[in-house]
């Protein structure tokens, strides 16, 4: 395991304005920032908070974070999309009150935006299976369906490391533009499993399973993002905070691929 990784596994368990942006063939005008929540809290891996933050200031987004005194006790109105990064799941389940999930669930209801990475994504589902085991309590149940990991045919657990993607959904605004595969870090995240009927796009799949990697979704007037693997990491730069890992070919950046999951989520493109 390199220094890179090792640095981001110590930390795992423990708890600008853009005046024109071009995506595909279209350009979205954008006259304002777009605030962004991270959640920050136990839970949230430094490890991923920090690449996260670096990852939105890249796109010119301002950058809020959060903790769950925050979630629980205060207004969300003025963030536009939550992001619950990668960690673990279970401080998330625990620490966000009942009455704080609600919060959350109508924060995305009336218009918001909610991104999960990883812990994340789990944290979004009515179920999610972990190494087998089953929980449906306290979960924030955004997303129609069970998020299941790991995905021991990508790496058997606890192995880690890149992973490639397929993109299932051309037309859609967050692939324009893209490539249709990318190559991301794996980290133990889930697959999706959709309940019959849910009105869930699954954007990419894993080509090791070919099972849902990147799912979208609308939730009420409001959008969701759900990925299993990390994004936020540049295996091949240290834009993320991290030196360059020579271990791991990353075959490119997957920040342009969030920039335009974020746009969405914030309904700058549609």
């Amino acid at each position: 395991m390199t220094i890179k990784r090792l640095l981001a596994f110590s930390l795992f368990l423990t708890v600008v304005l853009i005046p024109l942006f071009h995506c595909g063939d279209g350009v979205v005008i954008v006259d304002e920032d777009i605030i962004i929540g991270i959640y920050a809290d136990d839970g949230a891996s430094p490890g991923c908070v920090g690449p996260s933050e670096k990852m939105f200031e890249w796109m010119g987004c301002m950058i809020v974070l959060l903790y769950a005194e925050d979630v629980n006790e205060e207004p969300l109105d003025k963030i536009e999309v939550l992001v619950f990064p990668g960690g673990d799941t279970g401080p998330y389940m625990e620490d966000i009150s009942d009455a704080g999930k609600e919060k959350i669930r109508d924060f995305v209801r009336d218009g918001g935006g909610y991104i999960g990475t990883c812990a994340g994504a789990f944290f979004a589902a009515e179920t999610m299976v972990w190494r087998g085991n089953t929980y449906t309590e306290g979960l924030l149940d955004l997303f129609p369906g069970t998020a299941d990991g790991p995905v021991n045919e990508i790496y058997p657990y606890p192995q880690t490391g890149m992973c490639e993607i397929n993109y299932t959904e051309p037309d859609h605004p967050i692939t324009q533009g893209l490539d249709d595969t990318e190559w991301i870090y794996y980290w133990w995240g889930p697959k999706f499993i959709t309940d019959d009927g849910a009105g869930v796009d699954v954007i990419g799949t894993y080509e090791v399973t070919d099972e849902a990697a990147l799912v979208a979704f609308e939730y009420g007037e409001g959008r969701v993002f759900l990925i299993g693997p990390h994004p936020e990491w540049e295996e091949d730069s240290d834009r993320d905070g991290y030196p360059p890992d020579d271990e791991h070919d990353d075959r490119g950046s997957d920040w342009p691929l969030m920039r335009n999951v974020t746009f969405w989520c914030a309904k700058r493109i549609n």
